[in-house]
């Protein structure tokens, strides 16, 4: 595969990880036998992908999943509290489970 063709990808994807979720999604959609949206014989279903994604032959909106949420000078999210909060009853109420928790099983 041509190195010039992701450089191209990265344009339209700046971020190489959503870039390969991108090509990776239309590549399985290519091999179900989905009509591909550019007209090259000899290649495999991966590099037509990213050729693709290069061409800019994708709506932004057919992309808007793999591109970052929101724009700068957005508020974030706040992010989650690691201090568990315990109830009444000796419970925590964080995301993992206590291993002493009698009401999960491991298996």
């Amino acid at each position: 595969m041509d190195p010039h063709v992701v450089f191209d990808c990265q344009k339209i994807l700046p971020n190489r990880f959503a870039l390969a979720l991108a090509a990776a999604a239309r590549s399985r959609a290519l091999n179900r036998g989905v009509e591909p949206r550019l007209d090259r014989q000899g290649v495999s279903a991966s590099e037509l992908a990213l050729l693709e994604i290069a061409s800019g032959a994708f709506v932004e909106d057919e992309l808007a999943p793999y591109l970052l949420p929101s724009p700068a000078g957005a508020p974030l999210a706040a992010a989650p509290s690691t201090t568990p909060e315990f109830r009444g009853d000796g419970r925590s109420s964080a995301a993992a489970a206590p291993v002493s928790c009698p009401q999960e099983a491991v298996h």
